[in-house]
């Protein structure tokens, strides 16, 4: 008999996919921000600190945190890791990536044409990611160890 508590390999494979995958966004973002960040000292232009910040803080510290939580914190109560729905994982992770990029263009729109607002849409799409995975780690650590 099976053990109940492991979830199937296709599942397991998704979700090492998943964690990769935030990973490789997570390391690009703190790349890109870097060089934007050195860019702006030496032209002396602090006009795009909202996109390094953002870049640096959401893309690199809270993707890699999404990234290492999906693996780490189940594994901490299951032993393997695991995630109660592994499609909205999935449909969270693309969620936190379009959020973040749709922040960081409606930061550079003009001003005087309104298009800078879309920021705060994709803000409020970055913000539902990050919600939705606190819901899904909730849901996965607070289930009963024999059930799958």
């Amino acid at each position: 008999m099976v053990d109940p508590s492991v979830q199937d390999r296709p599942t397991q494979d998704r979700l090492s996919r998943l964690c990769r995958r935030y990973i490789r966004v997570a390391f690009f973002c703190l790349a890109l921000g870097l060089l934007l960040g050195t860019a702006m000292l030496l032209f002396g232009n602090d006009n795009f600190l909202f996109v390094h910040v953002h870049l640096l803080l959401v893309g690199f510290v809270l993707f890699l945190i999404y990234g290492i939580g999906y693996k780490l914190i189940p594994t901490m109560f299951f032993g393997l890791p695991r995630v109660v729905h592994i499609g909205l994982a999935e449909a969270q992770f693309w969620m936190a990536v379009v959020g973040l990029a749709g922040m960081l263009v409606g930061a550079v729109m003009p001003v005087g044409l309104g298009l800078d607002r879309i920021s705060f849409f994709f803000g409020v799409v970055e913000a539902a990611a990050g919600i939705l995975f606190a819901v899904l780690m909730g849901k996965t650590i607070g289930q009963k160890q024999g059930r799958s």
